[in-house]
């Protein structure tokens, strides 16, 4: 290996980022790098980041291309720290690939120190495919196991399988940091490879040489090669030797599939004759094929999330009206005597929401399925969205807030929101969402729950109504509807009545959530 190289790779931004895309080099092989020198944009699931060099140099290898979506730990280019050569970079690149030389952390802010994962990669074995079993596992793995999984305890012992176990153990892994997928919902093996992955470290079953198949494909003895019953049977059936199939299967063994389609490779279809032609058969003007177009990283993790909300939270909803007019008149007065004052109805309904969460905790919280965390200050989330999807930057305690400063600092999260320039500390979390369809015209709808908050209000249009005063009189109203929905494992239905009657209130005499 070469001390003069040195790999980028894709970081880390965030708990939940396992995958990037590049979206823009903003510097080219040949450029000299400085430290902290921009040098890629990189899309995750909600934000653009721009990702910085940990690393003077000269940039010499660009790996992954614009467009490329990489997994957390990839690397995506290549920096010279000394003068070196092409058939150097060559070797360091094919090194990287087989896993035997350290990559170099980058970051978007400056680390603190212990960051980053292990520089130590294990050396690479063959690259073909076989079953490991639990005996040969000790021996079997490539692996770094990055610092924020570390931490066996012998407590754990009962909530993984033995195979994982005896991982565990020996390389020092966090069974209670690692999410179980497993029958009687235990840690797997495969729970550990995907947390040490995502978290940015390597797992690599080692695996034996090929198992190498005769000219003609059937001569050489394939009894050796795991396959499924069903597959050996069709493989026999067919002719087509185990050694020439594929392993897609469950524990890396031959499938039905496989054995399929190595015996079309082996024997393709032939040519059928053309049929004959139809009688004057009229012309059919084809049409443009359909195109499919994958989902963004965005789009894949708002479907994730709000799928599991929906299934697991069990969603009910409460709706009051309130009334705008002593709001509005407020909003008015603040919006004329302050020249740095631009209010909006969303700014005064955060403050007034915080106020609200600030007098009912119970709808003030975080629940990850097990546990209930009461929040000590109303972080209320405002949905915005965005070309292809929505995200929720955060007013964090909103209720030590005025109505200038929530105004003020929702309108420059929302503007770097819509340009992909928050910060994941910006968007994750919170205590309480807002989303907002009154804009559009939209009187009244249900929102799903954001999760890992129990609550959320759906803000539609306001209306002018004419509502009963005393016996015989009426009035006019600017009347707003606002439906919230909560989970109703951790929220009771009076709770959420109480709050909603709290947020009325605070509404309907906005004096009260000033003082």
């Amino acid at each position: 290996m070469s001390d003069s190289l040195v790999a980028v790779v894709m970081p880390k931004w965030g708990l939940e980022m396992v995958e990037g895309t590049i979206t823009e080099w903003l510097v080219k092989v040949g450029d000299s790098i400085s430290f902290e020198q921009n040098l890629v944009d990189i899309e995750t699931s909600k934000i653009v980041n721009t990702l910085t060099s940990h690393q003077s140099g000269t940039l010499v290898r660009i790996l992954a291309q614009e467009g490329e979506l990489l997994d957390v730990g990839a690397p995506i280019a290549i920096i010279a720290v000394n003068e070196t050569t092409e058939s150097e970079v060559d070797k360091f690149v094919a090194e990287i690939n087989v896993g035997v030389v350290s990559v170099a952390t980058t970051h978007s802010e400056k680390p603190s120190s212990g960051e980053g994962i292990s520089d130590q990669i294990s050396s690479a074995n063959s690259d073909s495919s076989v079953d490991v079993s639990p005996a040969e596992i000790d021996d079997k793995i490539d692996f770094v196991i990055p610092k924020s999984l570390l931490g066996y305890d012998d407590t754990d012992a009962t909530s993984a399988t033995p195979i994982a176990l005896r991982l565990a153990k020996q390389h020092n892994v966090a069974i209670d940091s690692i999410a179980a997928t497993g029958r009687h919902e235990r840690v797997t093996l495969d729970d550990i490879r995907t947390a040490v992955i995502a978290a940015g470290g390597r797992f690599r079953i080692a695996q034996k040489a090929s198992y190498k198949s005769s000219p003609d494909g059937c001569a050489a003895d394939d009894s050796d090669v795991p396959a499924t019953p069903i597959a050996r049977r069709l493989a026999k059936k067919l002719g087509v030797s185990l050694n020439d199939c594929r392993r897609t299967g469950r524990h890396q063994r031959v499938s039905k599939a496989d054995v399929e389609l190595a015996a079309f490779k082996l024997r393709p279809t032939p040519d059928l004759p053309a049929p004959a032609p139809a009688e004057e058969a009229p012309e059919v003007k084809e049409e443009a094929p359909l195109k499919a177009k994958p989902l963004t990283g965005m789009r894949r993790t708002i479907a994730k999330r709000l799928q599991a909300s929906k299934l697991e939270a069990p969603h009910f909803r409460a709706c009051i009206d309130v009334e705008l007019d002593a709001l509005l008149s407020l909003r008015k007065q603040l919006n004329d005597s302050r020249t740095d004052a631009n209010i909006s109805i969303n700014d005064c309904l955060i403050k007034a929401t915080a106020m609200a969460l600030s007098a009912t905790p119970k709808v003030n919280i975080q629940f990850d399925g097990k546990n209930v965390t009461s929040m000590p200050h109303a972080d209320i989330a405002v949905a915005v969205a965005l070309e292809d999807g929505l995200i929720t930057p955060i007013v964090t305690k909103a209720e030590t807030k005025g109505l200038v400063e929530i105004s003020n600092e929702m309108r420059d999260l929302a503007t770097r929101a819509k340009i992909g320039k928050l910060k994941p500390a910006e968007f994750q979390g919170g205590s309480f969402s807002i989303s907002n369809l009154g804009m559009f015209g939209v009187s009244q709808f249900d929102a799903i729950i954001n999760p890992p908050q129990a609550a959320i209000l759906a803000v539609g249009a306001s209306e002018k109504k004419l509502l009963p005063e005393g016996n015989n009189d009426v009035r006019q109203a600017t009347v707003l509807a606002l439906t919230l929905s909560s989970d109703h494992r951790v929220i009771d239905g009076a709770i959420a009545a109480k709050f909603l009657q709290t947020l009325k209130k605070f509404i309907d005499q906005p004096a009260t959530m000033l003082g």
